[in-house]
């Protein structure tokens, strides 16, 4: 996919083209191949995790076998971090990986009821729980194993990674011949190790544009915004019908809950309108 991320208009032109004469091609293609959902079922999972991710996997996982962590793939392009790195005509795969059920939140209020116009308090709230920082770093470890025996792996690049301690055993280890076995040790981390990955995270994490959840639907003594019937607490005549309602994150991206939302705010406002529904 770097020739349409990084390309000159030449280069992309092809591909361009392609896509608006029959729809396929490499525009209409999302560059990731292949992802799985990761979820801790050993004993040394669960050690890796740690006792700040414990409350998390009580009161979200564990009795949701079908929610995962995490969700780890990779993109067939070069997503790391230094641009000064990627260099034109060579082929890259990048690991990636994201939170399905972050636990930190964070929130937006006005500021002033009389003045649309004064900026809004916004507070993003990433990682500002513990349990996030563990479960990205254990997100990690685990990707980094994936990748390091596909195929087409070819060393790593040190700016894609953090900036572990001289003489680390986890240090990135640059370019290499292939592929390691299948049955290769997996790489130990100190706990020094371990701060280098969460400092990694604090740089680097962004959003996957999901957001949602600004007017939660819930309890307003739990900071709701909307009720069951999708009405403003405290104010007269204001419904919200959208993303924002999501009291928490749906796991996936948010179009199919965004037509489910639309499709029952559609059945409530007829109901109160005294309009039957077919």
């Amino acid at each position: 996919m770097d020739d349409i991320f990084r390309g000159t208009d030449d280069v992309v032109k092809p591909h361009l083209d392609q896509w608006l004469q029959s729809g396929t091609g490499l525009m209409a293609h999302n560059g990731i191949d292949v992802g799985i959902k990761l979820r801790p079922i050993a004993q040394k999972e669960f050690a890796e995790l740690g006792e700040e991710f414990k409350k998390t996997w009580e009161g979200v996982y564990a009795n949701a076998p079908d929610k995962p962590v995490a969700w780890t793939g990779v993109i067939n392009a070069y997503a790391g971090v230094d641009d000064n790195d990627y260099k034109a005509g060579k082929r890259y795969i990048s690991g990636a990986y994201y939170l399905c059920y972050p636990v930190s939140i964070g929130h937006v209020h006005i500021r002033d009821g009389q003045n649309p116009y004064m900026p809004l308090e916004f507070e993003a709230g990433f990682l500002d729980e513990p349990a996030d920082l563990a479960s990205l770093r254990w997100s990690y470890k685990h990707s980094r194993e994936l990748v390091r025996r596909m195929a087409h792996y070819r060393g790593e690049i040190p700016s894609g990674h953090p900036k572990f301690p001289e003489g680390s055993a986890a240090a990135a280890r640059g370019e290499c011949d292939g592929p390691e076995p299948i049955e290769a040790e997996d790489i130990v981390y100190t706990e020094e190790d371990d701060r280098a990955i969460d400092d990694f995270h604090r740089d680097v994490v962004n959003t996957t544009w999901h957001s949602l959840g600004t007017c939660a639907m819930k309890p307003r003594e739990q900071n709701g915004v909307v009720d069951s019937s999708l009405n403003v607490y405290g104010v007269q005549n204001l419904k919200v019908a959208d993303m924002s309602i999501a009291p928490s994150n749906v796991g996936a991206n948010t179009y199919n809950t965004a037509i489910v939302i639309g499709e029952r705010a559609a059945l409530i406002l007829a109901g109160e309108l005294g309009i039957k529904s077919v």
